[in-house]
Order: structure tokens, then C-alpha cells, then sequence
């Protein structure tokens, strides 16, 4: 019994239990079962101590393990969340998109449209899968664009086709297809398509209006060109009649009457004057020629040679002499020799200078003609281009007040400004700019 309960007290549990079943207490006691009970006892006790920490091991990593996989779980599901919400707001933007997204196989059937397909057609986008894009273009001439537009060289120009909707409606599509692949296969074509209508209406009624404005002028060319034949034809008269006149009572003509003759053949002088002026500013600027390239001072110099006055006459060139520019030339030269000749007529010094000069501003040129004249007021500076306005009286200098108007209306056309510097009594500057690139 006291064998049995020093088993009882050292050994093993599960030794303790084999003991009871299997040894009588004699052989139990007996030394070499002594070492073998020990060395058993040893390996249930290491076995105990392993299976202990495996244990604890396998539940701290359990646990882990738990965690782990509750962290995986709140992910997924914020990741399945956020992908929804993606969708979600994608298929918001293009519901929202006013183009049509547009994919077609590569035989021209629709296989995507978004919504703006059935707001701008009517048709619906359900309905519309799977049918050939062609079979809404019932017009002849739009289904063989399309079939231009799928086999171009150059994808994704757009073109613009004809369609009806679904109430019978006429509108107008611009279309910009470009083909797409996959693992290097040309499977189908993608794309936009948007509502054009506006702008091809607008650009038709342009056309028309252009049309119309271009047979007015011609009508107004027509116009001008007969009533000046027929207004210069009594003009001419009158004037051969005076010269006849004259030279039939030349004894009997005394120096007032001489006078009132030359008078009167001033006056027709000065009609002609003011109708060729009229033919000149109705076609000012609405007559375009071509565009050519040239050294400013080439023209400028050219134009200083064609001047002679009464009064000694000098010209002051300011200006880079190499600048070339590339315009009508017949227009510049024509606002430049008006205001050199505007400069000379209403010079009231003894000796006459024009300064003529012209600066690169990188998107334009400006040019400058000054003189050295009495100089313009400003309260004149806005009247002066007006249309058969004179500061003098023409009895005093003999103009037609349509030089200025000319230089205004061209530069008008091209968009272009005119201003003038003044110094009352020293001169005046008109300074203006030209374009670079003429429309």
C-alpha cells in the first residue's frame, strides 16, 4: 500500500492509471521496474509539457487566426462597398454624359450605348442592342458614310451623319469612331455620338447668309459702278461745255467771269473726286486679294516716291529694314499712302516731314505715320473717320473727307485698331496695328 500510494503521489497521471491496472504491488517495488516506471513517468511528464505548449500555441494562433480572418472579412466587405459605390457613381457619370458611348462589333452591331443614346434618338438603349447601327440611318447617303467612317485611314475624325429619331425627327449626328482590339485582334470599333443638330443648322443658315451678302455686294458693285458712269457722263458734260463756252466768249470774258468758270470746272472736278471716293470706301475692305509676302520697307520706300508737293517734302523711315510680312498688299499700301497724304495735304509748315515707322508686337505689327502739321484736336480724333468729314473748309484744301473713312473701314475688316497721338501746333501720329495672320 505504500508502494501504491508513492506511485500514487509521483508518478503520472496516466502512469498511474496503467499502474493500477496492470502491476501487483511486489512488482511494482521491484528496482528495474523502479528505473522503468521513471523513465515512462519522464516521457508522460515531457509529452505533457509538449502537448501543454502545443496547445497553448494552437490557441493563441487560433485566435490570430480569428483576427486575422475577421480583419480579411471587414476588408472584403468594405472592398465589395467601395467597388459598388464605384459602379455605382460610374454608371451616374455616364448616365449624365450628353455624348453617346458608343461600341460596335466588327460587323457594325451595337453592343454598348449609354443613356444619352435614347434621350438624344428616343430609341430605346435595350431595344437597340444588337442591331446594326446602319439600320437608324435611313438616309442612302448617311449608311454609306458609315461604312467610309469603319474603314478610314485616319480613325477617329469625326464626320457627321443624318438620322431620324424615333418621333421622326430630323437631326444630325457627329460621329468619331476609332477600332479597338484585343490580345491583337481587331474585335470591334468604340466611340462617341453627339448631337450636332445646332451646330449644322447654324452653319447651313451661315452658308445662306454668306451666299446672300456675297450676291448683294455683287449688286452693290453693279450699283455703284452704274450710277457713277451715269453721274460722271453729265459731269464730263458740263465740264466741256464751260471749256467750250469759255473759249467761244474768250474776248468777251473779263477776269471775275474767268474765275467763275474755273469755279465751276472745280466743282466737277471735285463731284468726280467725291464719287470715285464713294466707289473707293463701298468697296474698301470687302475685296480680297491676294496675300503676299514682302519687305516693309520695300513698300514703304516705294510709296515715299509717288508723294511731290509744292512745299519741300522729306520722309523719316523708322523701322527694322528687314521685317518681312505676309499680306494683302494692296490694302496696307492703301491705308498707309492715305494717311501720308492726309500728313502732307494739312501741313502748314513751310517744309513738310512724314515719319513713317513699324514695330513687331509678336502676334501683330504696328505701324506709325506722323507728321509735322498743326496736329488734330481730340474732341476731332473720333470724327475725322467719318465719312466725307473735313476739318477745313474744301474751299480752303480740296479733299472728299474719304481717305480717313477708307483707312477705318479696313482696318475694321481685319479687326484692327487706330488711335492718334497729338501735340497741338507739332504734328500728329496716327498709330495702328495689323495682323499676323489676316482671317
Amino acid at each position: 500500500m505504500q508502494t501504491l500510494e508513492l506511485t500514487d503521489t509521483n508518478y503520472h497521471r496516466l502512469l498511474k492509471r496503467q499502474i493500477r491496472k496492470s502491476l501487483p504491488p511486489e512488482l511494482a517495488e521491484h528496482p528495474g521496474m523502479q528505473d522503468f516506471l521513471s523513465a515512462v513517468n519522464q516521457a508522460y511528464t515531457e509529452y505533457q509539457d509538449d502537448l501543454t505548449r502545443m496547445e497553448l500555441i494552437l490557441e493563441q494562433s487560433s485566435g490570430e487566426l480569428f483576427k486575422a480572418n475577421r480583419e480579411l472579412s471587414r476588408i472584403a466587405q468594405e472592398k465589395t462597398e467601395e467597388a459598388a459605390l464605384t459602379s455605382k457613381r460610374l454608371e451616374e457619370v455616364v448616365g449624365s454624359i450628353s455624348e453617346v458611348l458608343v461600341q460596335l462589333d466588327r460587323e457594325g452591331n451595337l453592343t454598348y450605348l449609354n443613356q444619352a443614346w435614347e434621350s438624344i434618338t428616343g430609341y430605346p438603349v435595350a431595344a437597340s442592342l444588337g442591331q446594326r447601327f446602319a439600320g437608324f440611318l435611313p438616309p442612302l447617303e448617311s449608311r454609306e458614310k458609315l461604312v467610309e467612317i469603319l474603314n478610314q485611314e485616319s480613325p477617329g475624325k469625326e464626320e457627321t451623319l443624318r438620322i431620324f429619331t424615333a418621333d421622326g425627327l430630323e437631326k444630325w449626328l457627329g460621329v468619331s469612331l476609332s477600332p479597338y482590339y484585343a490580345h491583337g485582334q481587331h474585335i470591334g470599333f468604340t466611340g462617341t455620338l453627339s448631337d450636332v443638330t445646332a451646330r449644322v443648322t447654324a452653319e447651313t443658315k451661315l452658308k445662306s447668309y454668306t451666299h446672300d451678302l456675297e450676291r448683294i455686294n455683287a449688286e452693290l458693285d453693279q450699283f455703284a459702278y452704274v450710277v457713277s458712269h451715269d453721274l460722271k457722263a453729265p459731269l464730263r458734260a458740263i465740264n466741256n461745255l464751260s471749256e467750250w463756252i469759255e473759249e467761244d466768249i474768250a474776248d468777251m470774258l473779263e477776269g471775275e467771269t474767268k474765275d467763275q468758270f474755273r469755279l465751276l470746272r472745280g466743282r466737277v472736278h471735285r463731284m468726280e473726286n467725291l464719287i470715285n471716293g464713294i466707289l473707293s470706301y463701298s468697296r474698301a475692305g470687302r475685296i480680297k486679294t491676294v496675300k503676299e509676302k514682302f519687305l516693309i520697307k520695300g513698300l514703304v520706300d516705294e510709296l515715299c516716291e509717288s508723294f511731290s508737293t509744292k512745299k519741300p517734302l522729306s520722309f523719316r523711315i523708322e523701322g527694322d529694314a528687314g521685317t518681312e510680312i505676309e499680306a494683302e498688299k494692296i490694302a496696307l499700301t492703301q491705308i498707309i499712302q492715305n494717311l501720308i497724304s492726309n500728313g502732307i495735304k494739312y501741313n502748314d509748315k513751310p517744309e513738310i516731314l512724314i515719319t513713317i515707322g513699324w514695330k513687331d508686337l509678336g502676334s501683330q505689327f504696328e505701324f506709325y505715320v506722323g507728321d509735322n502739321g498743326p496736329g488734330i484736336s481730340p474732341e476731332f480724333h473720333e470724327r475725322i473717320f467719318v465719312i466725307f468729314q473735313t476739318l477745313q473748309a474744301r474751299d480752303e484744301v480740296e479733299s472728299t473727307g474719304v481717305g480717313l473713312a477708307i483707312v477705318k473701314k479696313i482696318l475694321d475688316e481685319k479687326h484692327s485698331k487706330i488711335r492718334i497721338e497729338t501735340v497741338m501746333g507739332e504734328g500728329a501720329t496716327f498709330i495702328f496695328t495689323w495682323p499676323k495672320r489676316e482671317a
